[in-house]
């Protein structure tokens, strides 16, 4: 299991611990899993049926290409539930809603990304890893108020800028109107998300260089402000 904003990658054990504690106060576990592949570091992902099989039942597994092979155009993905009873009951919920219904390209693309994308998949996250070692690099020897959130878990860097700004949103925009990078405010999670920033290093490591030069001028100028 991966937390996506904080970029944590549980252990085994941590997992095994959450599935006990749901089925003990009958939660049912609803595991998110689309970014489960893009690790890096060397960590490996801990999918939620990796648990003892008498914790499995109580458990939703949601599964997706889209962010692994960049194909969230095609609109698959898939729901795995092993409990018959709590699949019938989502099985009607998603089909009163027309939403099961996949197009003609999204289960062939997805068999194909998942039986032969394994050498593009090892690729990307050789360039990923060469992204986030440059962005770190260069925040760190420039941006002494900003903050890394580490951890080996998607291709999205969280930045802590509570030292430069209160109101992440207006930072964004500011950042955004001065220099034309456009970055995710952590408003839009609530909770203390206004003090953070997000920004997506899949990209070629050319646009990463320009990406995070936009960056520091951006938070620069906003500093002096």
């Amino acid at each position: 299991m991966v937390i996506i904003l904080v970029k944590i990658v549980w252990t085994p054990t941590e997992v095994e611990r959450i599935a006990s504690l749901c089925q003990k106060y009958h939660v049912i576990l609803l595991s998110d899993e689309i970014h489960g592949d893009l690790v890096r570091d060397n960590v490996k992902y801990t999918p939620a049926f990796s648990v003892s099989e008498a914790l499995r039942d109580n458990i939703i597994s949601l599964v997706s290409p889209s962010k692994t092979f960049n194909v969230a155009a095609l609109h698959a993905a898939t729901v795995i539930i092993p409990d018959e009873n709590l699949r019938y009951i989502v099985n009607r919920g998603l089909n009163s809603d027309e939403l099961a219904e996949p197009n003609l390209l999204a289960i062939p693309a997805t068999i194909a990304a998942y039986t032969e994308g394994f050498s593009w998949l090892h690729e990307l996250l050789v360039i990923i890893n060469r992204n986030f070692n440059y962005a770190e690099k260069e925040i760190t020897n420039n941006l002494e108020d900003v903050k890394i959130v580490s951890g080996p878990a998607t291709y999205l860097l969280w930045l802590d800028v509570s030292k430069v700004s209160s109101n992440s949103q207006e930072l964004a925009d500011y950042i955004r109107k001065e220099t034309g990078l456009i970055v995710s405010p952590g408003s839009i999670y609530r909770g203390n998300g206004n003090k953070f920033l997000r920004l997506n290093l899949a990209s070629p490591i050319s646009m990463v260089e320009d990406g995070i030069k936009r960056l520091i001028s951006g938070i620069k100028k906003y500093s002096k402000k």
